[in-house]
């Protein structure tokens, strides 16, 4: 549609000029033309500045997130929170399962079917864990500021 506006466009303008055109004779013009003087301006570009445009980290608030234990793994199996929230670990297998975290200075809790532990995370950091009845079920847990 662009196209076809400008080509009109285009045309209406030719026969407009065409239309204007007066031929002269080749005699000179007994009138005096004054000089033009173009005087030429040069202007310095500055460069504008590049924007990177950052996306807003998600905005994590204190709050309890749950992690359930299964015969085969905990789920979900990495979690991240922030400052000041606690982890609830729920047992629903059939079977018990001990949780306990590898960096150490938390208590190991023995969570028999439908039982469950929970720990506040009061410093940033990863915290690993894993079940030491089944060593090859193993979490983490990363708490941001």
């Amino acid at each position: 549609m662009q196209k076809w506006f400008a080509l009109i466009a285009l045309v209406a303008v030719l026969m407009l000029v065409s239309g204007c055109v007066q031929e002269t004779s080749p005699e000179p013009s007994s009138t005096p033309v004054p000089a033009t003087t173009v005087k030429q301006v040069t202007t310095q570009k500055t460069p504008l500045p590049v924007v990177t445009t950052i996306p807003p980290t998600p905005t994590l608030t204190p709050s309890t997130f749950d992690v359930y234990i299964y015969d085969t793994g905990f789920s979900p199996k990495e979690i991240t929170v922030k400052v000041g929230s606690q982890v609830r670990w729920v047992n629903v297998d059939e079977g018990p399962h001990r949780v306990s975290f590898v960096t150490g200075g938390f208590s190991e809790h023995l969570l028999g079917p439908s039982g469950s532990m929970s720990q506040m995370f009061i410093r940033p950091g990863i915290y690993d864990y894993r079940c030491k009845i089944s060593p090859t079920m193993q979490g983490r847990v990363t708490v941001l500021e």
